[in-house]
This record gives C-alpha cells, structure tokens and sequence, in this order.
C-alpha cells in the first residue's frame, strides 16, 4: 500500500456509522482496501447528543476498519447531514472595471465570495457556494463567464449553511474518540459525487437517498445543484411498519425487507389486508408484504416531491430519478416511483469503475464513496463534480500520512 494515498472516510448514518479505507491509484480509479460498520449511538439528527456513548462507538468503528484494512488511523473525513442544514438562494453582483474588459477568474471568485457574505443566522456557517447561473451586463443564462467582456458580473448560487454549534459537537465526539477531523462534506453532495455522471448534472436529475430515518435529495441542472432537502422517514419505517403488520421483530422484518420486500401490489398477486386484521398472525404473502410497504414508500416519495416543490423544473429533468440507499432496495421502487413522478428512475448504489467494490454491500456505502472521491478529487488536483469546500484545507490534510505509528515504532505495510 502506498504511503499518503490511502483515504478514511465515515459516513455517520441516522441508524449505522460505516467508515472505508480506499487507495488512490496512480490512473485515477479508487480501490476498497477495508470497511467498517457499527450500529450509532449517541446520534441523532446529525448531531452527537450524547458524547458518553458517541464516541467510543467512533473508537470501536475504527478500531474495526483498522483491523480490516491493517492499517492504523488517526483522523478521517466524514459527512454532515441533519435537518439544522439549510438551502438558500442567494444573489451577488460585482463590477467588473471602470470599463467593459474580460471577466477573470479573480472577478468569479469575488462573486462567489460576495454571495457567501449574504446574511444567514448569526449560529450558521456557508458550508457549500454552488453557482447556478451567471449573468453578464444583464445577459443571463451564462454558464462560464471566463473570458466574456463586459462591466458586471452577476451571479445565482446556491447555498447550504449549516449549524456551527452541530459542526463543533461533531468534530468534538471524534477529537474525544483520539482522532482527528481532517475534513467534511454535506451527505447528499457526496452522494452525488459518487453516483451522478456529468451528463445527468447537465440534463437535469433528481437523485433521491431512502436512508434509515431520512430521505435526502437534490435535484441538478445544467450542471449545477438547485435545491436540496430532507423527508423524516425512511427504510426503518418501512421495517416498522413490516414488523407490526406481520406481528414479528424488527430484526425479522428487516431480513425479510431485504430479501423478500415488494412495494408494488400490481408486481405481485393477492395483495388483500384482510390478513393484518383479522389473524393474529399474518401468513406472510408476496402481496401482503406489498399492500403493507406500498403505502409508506408512497408517502415518503409523496413527501419528496413536495418538499421539492417546483413541478416545472420536475418535468424539465432529462435524466429523469436516480434512487439509492438501503431503503429503495426492495422491488418495485423504480416503478412506484416513475408512477409518482411521471419521470423515469434508475437505481444506483456504487460507481462502476470502483476496484473490489464485492467488499461492499450495495444500498449503504455510496455516501462515504463519495467522500473518498472528493477526497481523491484532490490528489488529482482536479475536482470530479464536487463542490468546493475549503479545498486548501483538503489539499494540506493529504499531504499526511494516513497511518500513525504503531505502539512499537513499526510501520504497517
């Protein structure tokens, strides 16, 4: 394993906190060198609101990757998620000259900068600056504006700013656990670095995580991020209310949630309820386990498309849906969902030129992918799709080595 190319990321889910150790190879292509998974505690929200047990479980997880990846680890990046992130629209011009000349790249940079000065809440940080559009002497539409000559450059970005306080207690429990926090990146915009081609940013797409507890999404267009949001349900409810329709265990329910589940009563026959009312216990049916979990994915899916609002911009979207995560693993999904949205959905769970991605399930891992990838962006000196966030910060946290010696002074090799 060569020295200083290897990556660590954690992607602290609502139900699981999984880490990866993935290598940067010399053709741009990562590599999974070893993965862990440990079920959260002291999470909730985004947020360690218990420090007592949040971070030995970050210790415990990566002593597990450690002994997987036979490596030792002292720091990591990891994601932010949570419902204190928030999305804003903001608006910023600057004057390019006392005359009309080429816009530089200092002139964006001042743009963008102006933008992430917009007033937010005195507890929140700009976290994120996704241009959308740039407009020149009122000429909108303008996706690059380097080298166009004009006097004002105008720009629509899109913002996440996120709670200050969160970002601290986060980086506090990994600090506590005797590791270090060597960078972070929104949950959803890593997702998307790992799953999202270019040609579906610039056709427009929806892409859609089913976690845990939440449902994150993000809708691009020409080749920039519009909205992002988050639903409070996800794949644990569908196991709920599997559990309770069925009368067995959660643990019963998940296991037949992920090897028998169908969420789409016409992919299967007899999908009558009247089981669920009048046994005791249900005999569990194709279609039963249909009419139980068709509803509730309805409903999250529902509550996606109106959180995001603008059914316009929906039917605009050339690339359609693009599902991941745990929870849109059951049958039927694609089809519930296209049904929902009138547009065509796809699903997609890990990038196809990932080396010995057998490693990893498919449904849990795309996040902390997309981390790796950010990261591994920045080895190659050339961002792949991510947004940047404080990339000076990234670059000087590389040029480290991965592994802290051993307690004997030797290497790991």
């Amino acid at each position: 394993m060569s020295q200083g190319r290897l990556i660590v990321a954690c992607d602290f889910g609502t139900l699981s906190f999984r880490s990866l150790v993935t290598e940067f190879g010399q053709d741009g292509r990562l590599e999974v060198v070893g993965c862990a998974e440990e079920k959260a505690e002291g999470w909730q929200d985004g947020d360690f609101v218990d420090l007592v047990a949040g971070s030995p479980c970050i210790s415990r997880l990566m002593r597990k990757l450690e002994v997987d990846s036979d490596i030792y680890i002292s720091g990591f990046i990891h994601n932010i998620s949570g419902s204190h992130l928030h999305s804003v629209r903001a608006t910023a011009q600057v004057a390019i000259g006392p005359g009309p000349r080429p816009i530089r790249e200092s002139d964006i940079d001042a743009a963008n900068n102006q933008a992430r000065g917009m007033a937010i809440p005195f507890d929140h940080k700009v976290l994120t600056v996704n241009p959308v559009e740039y407009a020149v002497d009122r000429v909108r539409g303008i996706v690059d504006p380097r080298g166009r000559v004009g006097s004002q450059l105008e720009i629509q970005a899109h913002l996440i700013t996120g709670s200050r306080n969160v970002l601290h207690n986060v980086e506090n429990a990994i600090e506590t656990a005797k590791f270090t926090p060597l960078g972070q990146a929104v949950d959803i915009l890593a997702t998307g670095g790992a799953l999202l081609k270019p040609e579906d940013r610039e056709k427009g797409v929806m892409l859609i995580d089913v976690g845990g507890l939440t449902t994150q999404w993000a809708v691009y267009a020409r080749g920039s991020i519009l909205a992002n949001g988050s639903v409070a349900w996800g794949g644990h409810n569908l196991t709920s209310d599997l559990a309770h329709g069925l009368r067995i265990s959660l643990e019963e329910a998940e296991k037949v949630k992920l090897s028998r589940g169908v969420v789409l009563r016409s992919l299967v026959a007899g999908g009558s309820v009247d089981g669920l009312f009048d046994q005791e216990c249900p005999e569990e049916t194709p279609g039963l386990v249909a009419a139980i979990l068709e509803p509730r994915l309805e409903e999250i899916l529902a509550l996606v498309k109106s959180d995001f609002g603008d059914l316009r911009e929906l039917s605009e979207l050339g690339a359609g849906i693009v599902l991941t995560g745990g929870g849109s693993l059951c049958r039927g999904t694609r089809q519930l969902c296209e049904e929902i949205f009138d547009l065509a959905a796809t699903k997609r769970y890990l990038p196809p030129d990932l080396r010995r991605q057998d490693r990893l399930l498919p449904g849990q891992w795309a996040t902390a992918l997309g981390l790796s990838l950010w990261a591994a962006s920045e080895f190659a000196d050339q961002p792949q799709g991510m947004p940047s966030q404080g990339s000076s910060r990234c670059r000087s946290w590389l040029r480290n080595l991965w592994r802290r010696p051993r307690p004997d002074g030797a290497q790991s090799g």
